[in-house]
């Protein structure tokens, strides 16, 4: 049997499916390290226990440099067929690590994000060499596949394996919420289309563009709600520009973390938009039906963006232009698109079902 042994940082709540399933397989022995710490801001899941889950602790210097420990012990210990670490190559111990792995012949894999595009020549370079003391990366996109090609690494040895949320519980509560047909958000007491933001409130959101796009609608007399559920450093700011430009229909929301309460909303809602990046936000939306919009430049975007499909689930707009992004509000909700074939990819590839089939294939095969 094959031991594969996987380094990260934390817990994410959002793993929990994909890593239950991975330590739960029996015709590989899977184990998964990490810290309960809290990690830039971030909270660490203590959801699942299991004999497959060792602690490690991540040391920060210099605002940027982690060391974990724990690694150096365990990948010069144990028998390991297999190890998969983050492929950050700020992480130190994982260089330090690697150079163990080849001594011993252990596989590296690397979990991640595996080039940007938008890294300086400089720090472009830096990345490439440290990516390819990996055998294999497990991608979130095709954009990073398509990249890592360009320089020279074989296609065979990248996989795309998407990512993933609670898929079986949101497929649940999305047919629930078919078959009720709810007949929309209580808060706001008229029958116009309801934009929604979810997620954390912070200046890498760019919801300020958002705002100014409802107000762009608003001045052609187009009338939509906006509701932004969510807490973070913005808020007073986000609040206070709402109030001054004169938006009738806006709910700040807050926190909120009940699953239940949540799918409700993004069902209801017609559009979910984050003019900033997007991440997890639209696996989130898409899981419940809800379309999603994001801005276009995919050098300031994450993986997730490629979840939208243009006219079909969602739309791009031009970076930073809230005009433009009014405006394909207005033709999107014009379109109203089936709810089913919204969240069609979730069902086809962003679910750990979908990622565990990867999984399997790549080690019983290997």
């Amino acid at each position: 049997m094959k031991s594969v042994y996987y380094f990260t940082n934390i817990f994410p709540k959002y793993r929990e499916s994909i890593w239950k399933s991975l330590i739960e397989e029996t015709r590989y022995d899977f184990n998964i390290f990490f810290s309960s710490q809290e990690l830039n801001g971030i909270k660490s899941s203590n959801s699942l226990k299991s004999k497959k889950f060792h602690s490690l602790k991540n040391y920060i210097f210099k605002s940027r440099l982690i060391w974990q420990t724990n690694v150096i012990k365990t990948v010069c210990k144990k028998k390991i067929d297999i190890v998969i670490f983050m492929g950050e190559m700020n992480v130190i111990s994982t260089w330090l690590a690697i150079i163990i792995c080849k001594i011993r012949a252990i596989e590296i894999w690397f979990w991640g994000h595996g080039i940007y595009g938008n890294e300086s020549e400089f720090k472009k370079f830096f990345r490439l060499f440290f990516l390819k003391l990996a055998d294999k990366h497990l991608l979130y996109e095709k954009r990073a596949e398509q990249i890592l090609i360009k320089n020279g690494f074989q296609k065979e040895n990248l996989e795309i394996i998407y990512n993933s949320l609670d898929y079986e519980l949101q497929k649940k509560l999305f047919e629930k919420l078919e078959s009720e047909k709810p007949s929309g958000i209580e808060h706001f007491k008229n029958d116009y289309p309801t934009l929604l933001f979810i997620g954390r409130l912070t200046q890498q959101k760019k919801l300020e563009i958002l705002i100014r796009a409802v107000k762009e609608l608003d001045k052609s007399n187009y009338k939509v709600n906006l509701l932004i559920i969510g807490d973070g450093n913005q808020k007073e700011f986000l609040v206070k520009l709402s109030t001054k430009l004169r938006l009738n229909n806006f709910y700040f929301y807050g926190s909120l973390y009940d699953e239940n309460e949540i799918s409700s909303l993004i069902y209801n809602s017609d559009l979910c938009i984050s003019p900033g990046n997007i991440g997890l936000t639209a696996i989130h939306s898409l899981s419940y039906g809800t379309a999603v919009a994001s801005h276009s430049n995919f050098n300031n975007q994450m993986p997730e963006v490629e979840t939208i499909i243009q006219g079909v689930n969602g739309f791009l707009f031009k970076e930073g232009d809230s005009i433009d992004l009014a405006i394909k509000i207005k033709s999107f909700l014009e379109f109203k698109p089936d709810k089913k074939k919204v969240r069609q990819i979730i069902d086809e590839k962003y679910n750990f079902h979908y990622q565990k089939i990867i999984f399997d294939q790549l080690i019983l095969n290997d």
